[in-house]
């Protein structure tokens, strides 16, 4: 608005040319962003479908049960973002709307984006990062829960596999979550 209010009151000369050179760039940029952001969720979609009907999930599922979670609360981006990370952590759809459920809680409680405590929750766990989680009030450390996990299974930690210690995590930070946000959720 600013460089086409620039080309008025001015005839001829750089000044018109330049704002409406400038004004059609930033035009033009903001329509790349646009498409450029379009592009992505497709590719994100596309990508998370394949990933779905590879292990047997109905991707349009997964989503709608996650936006019915929190009530609407996220989008679909959102809700594809987190399963598809969740799902390539090796999460199954039970855990994934768990953490779900925990990240509504937690928005709830602590007056924080739903989106930003989903997506928290998610990475976090799959990326076995406590620190992100810390933020939510999620005091789960990694040790504590493959400890308690290789117990569970009559092992010792030494003999955990990494998936096994990411679902250790994942079940300590859904039992913790469910305990401070449950009531809240």
């Amino acid at each position: 608005k600013a460089f086409s209010k620039m080309t008025t009151g001015i005839s001829g000369g750089l000044v018109p040319a330049y704002a409406t050179l400038a004004a059609n760039i930033f035009a033009i940029s903001a329509a790349f962003g646009a498409l450029k952001r379009v592009a992505a969720f497709d590719q994100l979609v596309e990508g998370f479908n394949r990933t779905a009907n590879a292990s047997g999930r109905s991707a349009e599922i997964v989503v709608g049960n996650l936006k019915q979670i929190t009530d609407g609360a996220i989008s679909s981006e959102q809700a594809f973002h987190a399963a598809a990370v969740g799902f390539s952590a090796g999460f199954s759809t039970t855990e994934i709307e768990g953490l779900t459920k925990v990240a509504k809680g937690a928005s709830l409680a602590l007056g924080r984006d739903m989106g930003d405590a989903m997506d928290r929750l998610v990475r976090g766990t799959a990326k076995l990062e406590p620190e992100i989680l810390d933020e939510l009030g999620i005091m789960v450390r990694l040790d504590d829960a493959a400890r308690t996990y290789a117990a569970e299974l009559g092992t010792t930690v030494e003999n955990l596999t990494q998936y096994q210690k990411r679902q250790a995590f994942v079940n300590a930070v859904i039992k913790e979550g469910e305990a401070a946000f449950s009531g809240i959720a």
